[in-house]
């Protein structure tokens, strides 16, 4: 594994602490730790970089904010590693209430979400759909929603998790750890990789104002990018916005002030709220009812009896997606296949060097981020990596980054 230089992402969820005191203290709070986290951290590998962060975690076991926010970073690291129950249990520890079900949603009707919210985007112009930065698994519903909204005449792809102009490093048939911070996970690059390949246009707007600064700030830059890069050429354009957490809001986010600057009301899909957790101990009862109570294999969305998609948060967002629990196969969830072949791993290849790390790549350039990673360790039962037509390179590294072994694909 490369030494990548993974910054410090910025708190990514705020919870009740930050009530407490304001979004700004709280920002300013949690900026000033992490500058101290980001030397600790530079140029580490991931599994080098979660021991730091599990150390810092003991360290500031006193102070509440630094705590969760390091709990986020816990989980988002997870993630990239290919260790998605970690992460969610990471995103677990923070102790977020689950909330009671609402009655109608017993009376509802699941009906498959891709299709669903395929045919709903027909009557939209912009369309936005939030994950939470944890859960690789939202990536996968809007690669494959690309493919029915292209159909739909939607043409432009907006990321928030691309860097600022990060397009031109998009020509390149490779994304690169230059392209963004969340866009270095293999889901993410497998999804920017994946829409351009359909002829998506795909567009960096969340840049332009001061980080630590307030949410409305931050919107009014985004939108304004939104505006200059695509709406002021091309003011019918269609538009997908993949977004994080609350910017899909439509009292007070990025959903608001789209609606009130370009005059377009956008279909907001939610992931997030209603979502599996690494243990049924901690889901919403309206999760765990939806999972004892219903089979599904695909993600799904709630209608009503006059077929109307329904919302937990009507005054927020449009509809929410639920995702059926996850299953595995050789130690890897189904939903991150993406249509790709199993391999499974030799652990010969990391020559007694545990953990090691197995990467997939499709070019092998310095900076290119895999396809697929997954972490192997003396006790990992047996794991397997995702294989593609376009995949040209196996690479095994150890914990320090070195590489030690190499299968060359094609």
């Amino acid at each position: 594994m490369k030494k990548w230089i993974y910054p410090i992402t910025l708190v990514i969820s705020i919870t009740s602490t930050a009530v407490e005191s304001s979004e700004k203290d709280y920002l300013e709070e949690v900026n000033k730790a992490f500058r101290t986290v980001a030397e600790e951290t530079k140029n580490k590998t991931l599994t080098e970089k979660i021991s730091v962060l599990n150390r810092l975690l003991n360290e500031f076991s006193d102070n509440e904010i630094v705590h969760d926010a390091l709990l986020q970073e816990i989980g988002t690291t997870y993630s990239f590693m290919g260790e998605y129950n970690k992460a969610l249990a990471s995103f677990d520890k923070r102790g977020l209430a689950a909330k009671t079900i609402p009655q109608d949603v017993k009376t509802l009707v699941p009906d498959n979400a891709r299709s669903a919210l395929a045919n709903e985007a027909e009557k939209y112009q912009i369309v936005m759909i939030n994950e939470a930065h944890h859960v690789p698994q939202h990536r996968v519903f809007t690669h494959r929603l690309l493919d029915d909204l292209w159909q739909r005449g939607y043409r432009y792809l907006a990321l928030e998790a691309l860097s600022e102009n990060a397009e031109h490093e998009l020509d390149k048939g490779y994304v690169s750890e230059k392209t963004g911070f969340y866009t270095a996970e293999p889901i993410f690059a497998n999804l920017v990789l994946h829409a351009k390949r359909l002829g998506f246009q795909l567009v960096s707007y969340d840049y332009g104002s001061d980080v630590s600064g307030d949410t409305e700030a931050r919107e009014k830059a985004a939108v304004n990018n939104l505006r200059d890069k695509v709406f002021n050429q091309e003011p019918e354009a269609k538009v997908v916005i993949h977004v994080g957490y609350s910017h899909i809001d439509e009292s007070a986010w990025l959903a608001h002030y789209i609606k009130a600057s370009l005059n377009s009301d956008p279909l907001t899909i939610n992931q997030t709220d209603i979502a599996q957790k690494s243990e049924a101990q901690f889901e919403s009862e309206t999760y765990t009812w939806l999972a004892e109570n219903h089979s599904f294999e695909h993600p799904f969305v709630l209608t009503d009896s006059d077929g109307e998609l329904w919302s937990l948060k009507p005054d927020t967002y449009d509809v929410n997606v639920v995702w059926p629990r996850t299953s595995y196969q050789s130690n890897r969830p189904e939903w991150a296949r993406l249509d790709r072949q199993q391999r499974i791993v030799d652990k010969q290849w990391c020559k007694g060097h545990f953990p090691c790390t197995v990467e997939v790549f499709r070019v092998g350039r310095d900076n290119e981020i895999p396809a697929d990673r997954v972490i192997v360790s003396k006790q990992s039962k047996e794991t397997a990596i995702f294989i593609s037509d376009d995949s040209g390179l196996i690479q095994v590294s150890n914990a320090q980054g070195d590489v030690i072994h190499t299968e060359v694909l094609k």
